[in-house]
C-alpha cells in the first residue's frame, strides 16, 4: 500500500513539473497608466486646469517661483476668470488618449492629449511640454501644437508611447487617438 501511494505521489509530482514549462512566463511589466507616471500625471493635471479655466493654477505649474502670480492684483485676476469656471472647477478629464515623447530622457517630455471639451463636447487636442528642474516638473503649453522639431533629440525624432484613460472601448480609442506630432 505504501509503495502504491509513493508511486502515485511521484507520478503526480512529475506531472506537475512537466506542465510547468508549457506556458511561457510573461516577464514584461504591465503597461502603466498616465496617472502612474509623474511627468505624465503633471501634464494631465495642467491640461485639466487649462480646460477648467483655472489659468492661475496652470500658471503656477509653469514657473519655479510659487510666489509669482499671473495678475497684478485680485481685481484683475477676477476679470480674467472664465464666467463658467465655477461650473467646471471640479471636473476632471475622464476620457483621453495621449502620445508621450520623452525628448531628453528623464528631463524633457512632450505630451499630446486628445479629449472631449468640457464646454461644447467636441474632441480637441492640447500639447503640453514638461521639463524636470531639480525635483520639480514645470509645464508649458504649445500654442497651435508642437512641431516635428520639438520631438527631436540629437537630430532624430524620438519614439513615442501611447496611453489611454482606463475603460475606453475600441471606438473611444479611435476617437481619442491623437495624430503623431512628427506629421506636422
Amino acid at each position: 500500500m505504501k509503495k502504491i501511494l509513493a508511486f502515485i505521489s511521484i507520478i503526480s509530482i512529475v506531472g506537475v513539473l512537466a506542465s510547468c514549462g508549457k506556458e511561457e512566463a510573461n516577464t514584461e511589466p504591465k503597461p502603466k497608466t498616465c496617472e502612474q507616471i509623474e511627468p505624465c500625471k503633471t501634464a494631465l493635471k495642467y491640461t485639466t486646469y487649462i480646460e477648467q479655466g483655472a489659468s492661475d493654477k496652470a500658471y503656477r505649474m509653469e514657473t519655479k517661483d510659487e510666489n509669482l502670480v499671473s495678475y497684478d492684483n485680485e481685481k484683475e485676476a477676477k476679470e480674467h476668470i472664465l464666467s463658467d469656471y465655477k461650473k467646471y472647477q471640479d471636473r476632471q478629464i475622464k476620457k483621453y488618449g495621449l502620445l508621450e515623447y520623452e525628448v531628453i530622457p528623464n528631463k524633457k517630455y512632450v505630451y499630446k492629449f486628445r479629449f472631449e471639451d468640457f464646454r461644447n463636447g467636441e474632441v480637441k487636442n492640447l500639447t503640453v511640454g514638461v521639463s524636470r528642474q531639480n525635483d520639480k516638473y514645470l509645464t508649458n503649453s504649445y500654442i497651435g501644437g508642437a512641431l516635428k522639431s520639438d520631438v527631436k533629440y540629437k537630430g532624430a525624432i524620438v519614439p513615442y508611447k501611447k496611453y489611454y484613460s482606463n475603460g475606453l472601448t475600441k471606438e473611444d480609442k479611435a476617437t481619442f487617438s491623437p495624430e503623431l506630432v512628427e506629421n506636422y
